[in-house]
């Protein structure tokens, strides 16, 4: 019971292994490609619990104390709130760690290249597309792939209600 708050890992290792594991992480999914992380799948479920299974015994070096657990666990929390300080403060900061949006549809048709780049097929679009309400990609005005992969999409009938209540605001 008494070594449950007795490090067997030096303090520094623990919380470096924890920053490296971290930045590792989150360069990887910014590289993976926005759109994998728009929707959970069962597969992605399992990749999460691996991964994070597969690096668990890295964050302590093996230190089973409770002690160790709690430095790893405060070092992530503290880590993604430096993160979150960076991207708001810095918008360089803020476009190496999350990416912009990226447009996918524009008049009614699909920028290709921009779906080649996040490894997206056409038929995901129009389901994400079909998800979101809209029939399908000639009634979008303009669509893009948010930096969290999830799609945001203004359609014709859209863009014609705010210009009809900009007219009606001008009117006023």
């Amino acid at each position: 019971m008494s070594d449950l708050f007795v490090l067997q890992t030096p303090l520094l290792e623990l919380v470096l292994r924890a920053a490296v594991i971290y930045f590792f992480l989150l360069l990887v999914m910014r590289f993976i490609g926005r759109h994998e992380f728009g929707q959970l799948t069962p597969f992605d479920l399992i990749l999460l619990l691996i991964i994070s299974e597969s690096i668990s015994e890295a964050f302590t070096a093996g230190d089973t104390s409770l002690l160790a657990a709690l430095v790893s666990a405060s070092t992530l929390l503290g880590l993604s709130v430096l993160v979150s300080i960076g991207q708001y403060k810095s918008r360089r900061f803020r476009s190496i760690v999350s990416p912009e949006a990226l447009k996918v549809i524009e008049n009614g048709k699909v920028i290709e290249r921009s779906l080649r780049r996040e490894l997206m097929t056409r038929d995901e679009l129009v389901e994400r597309l079909r998800a979101r309400g809209i029939g399908g990609i000639e009634e979008v005005r303009i669509a893009y792939i948010e930096s969290d992969g999830d799609i945001s999409a203004l359609t014709y009938r859209e863009t014609d209600r705010y210009r009809a209540a900009a007219a009606a605001e001008e009117d006023k």
